[in-house]
């Protein structure tokens, strides 16, 4: 008969079992003693689970003070002790929360003085310590009775090949987790009373220890035994959940902070992205209400290029990036009027308006060049106007002598001839003085034929 064939007899024989682990648990081990300890006691057995320790925070939602003590107390009966002489029967009461023991006397009166207390031995056929490989390991609570160990069968489940403390010492190497060990041994003893309260706790163990079934501690048979207990009952996700923490989870990288209060930016990922990011970056927006700097520096250009000049054109017309300086030169002929506009939608057509004759001005040199830049540092502005036929000319040019014209029939006037003087003395009361009319030899009338 093998180890876990004995451990199993041994069980089904027992009526006390104390069920105990190591001094500094897991939480497969605690996970898999309060799963054996609730086992036990459902099939009738007096199972007390011992751990004196704290309990992590990770295990709270399985309720582990409803099953675990503190001490072995409750492993030994508390003795009311009465000389028989003096009772004729006893019988009890239980009234709410209270244990009424009520003794008749036989022919006599009974007082406290007549009772005696004490405290009786460990009721404690055997000892299930889970995960515990050497004696020193044991729990400070079963150490301090060593009559615990002397008067008890000792038994021990592991998973490592050494631990031989006990009369039956139980090893599989191969399994995941103590919570898989202890499934086992219930389908060898009573499989029926696994309930979802158990399974949840053995499911526990066997996921604390796979970390999430992602080791190599995962094997078929722990996913057999996984799915067999979600289909007990166990609550898969909410082990999940509160095994995150504690197992391993990956947290937001920090940069390391100095003891002097500075701190160190690492630059490892962000010139990752600079080499793969290829998007352009927006500008930076500078809140409103910072009134403590008088100045802003702008750390990125504007989002449009190109260069911004006197002869800029709409953007309709040009693209921002384009030079307007780089463009083709204008037709002249365009600037000289020579050729009719387009007309603008809306106005009114030259064929509604009457057209009127201009008055003949300059003519206008068609070979004329508007480009005078190269030209004008050369030249006199009375050498341009010339070279234009510029209106300003025509009076300042000499008018003709007449006396050197026989032809010229413009009288010149002179006021002595018409008794003017040069200076006449105007008073107020002087009548105003006309000149009498200039009449040109061109305008007499013609003389009389004659004869009339």
């Amino acid at each position: 008969m093998d180890n876990k064939a004995q451990l199993a007899e041994k069980l089904k024989a027992a009526n006390n079992v104390l069920v105990t682990v190591s001094n500094s648990p897991s939480v497969d081990q605690l996970a898999a003693c309060i799963g054996m300890t609730i086992w036990l006691n459902k099939m009738g057995k007096h199972a007390t689970a011992v751990f004196s320790g704290d309990i992590p925070n990770t295990l709270e939602f399985l309720e582990p003070e409803e099953t675990l003590e503190k001490n072995t107390d409750s492993l030994r009966d508390f003795i009311i002790a009465l000389d028989k002489s003096k009772a004729d029967k006893l019988r009890y009461k239980v009234e709410d929360r209270v244990v009424k023991i009520f003794i008749t006397p036989y022919r006599t009166s009974l007082t406290a003085a007549d009772l005696e207390f004490s405290q009786g031995d460990f009721n404690i056929d055997a000892i299930v310590a889970i995960g515990v490989t050497k004696q020193e390991d044991l729990d400070q609570a079963i150490v301090a009775h060593g009559r615990i160990l002397h008067d008890a069968v000792v038994t021990t489940i592991n998973t490592s090949e050494s631990g031989d403390i006990g009369s039956i010492n139980w090893r599989d190497s191969s399994a995941s987790s103590l919570c898989e060990l202890v499934y086992d041994l219930c389908l060898v003893i009573d499989a029926q009373q696994i309930d979802p309260q158990i399974a949840t706790a053995l499911l526990t163990g066997i996921v604390a220890e796979t970390n999430r079934f992602s080791n190599d501690r995962t094997t078929p048979n722990t996913m057999s035994t996984a799915a067999a207990l979600m289909a007990a009952g166990a609550n898969q996700q909410l082990v999940a959940n509160k095994l995150a923490d504690s197992l391993g989870q990956v947290q937001p990288k920090t940069s390391p902070k100095n003891d002097d209060g500075t701190l160190q930016i690492g630059h490892s990922d962000t010139a990752g992205q600079a080499e793969t990011t290829s998007e352009p970056t927006t500008n930076p927006v500078i809140p409103d209400d910072d009134k403590t700097s008088s100045s802003r520096m702008i750390t990125e250009p504007p989002a449009l290029g190109g260069q911004l000049t006197a002869n800029s054109l709409d953007q309709d017309v040009l693209e921002p990036s384009t030079d307007p300086l780089s463009l083709p030169p204008v037709d002249t002929a365009q600037l000289l009027r020579r050729e009719p506009l387009t007309p603008i939608v809306g106005e009114p057509q030259p064929s509604d308006i009457p057209t009127v004759q201009p008055s003949p001005g300059p003519a206008v040199d068609s070979n004329l060049s508007l480009d005078t830049e190269t030209d004008k540092d050369n030249q006199t502005l009375s050498e341009i106007e010339q070279a234009v036929d510029s209106p300003h000319l025509l009076g300042t040019q000499e008018q003709p002598d007449p006396k050197q014209n026989s032809d010229s029939k413009t009288l010149e006037f002179n006021p002595a001839n018409f008794g003017i003087d040069d200076d006449p003395e105007i008073s107020a009361d002087s009548p105003p003085q006309v000149p009498p009319p200039i009449i040109s030899p061109d305008f007499l009338p013609p003389e009389p034929p004659p004869g009339k």
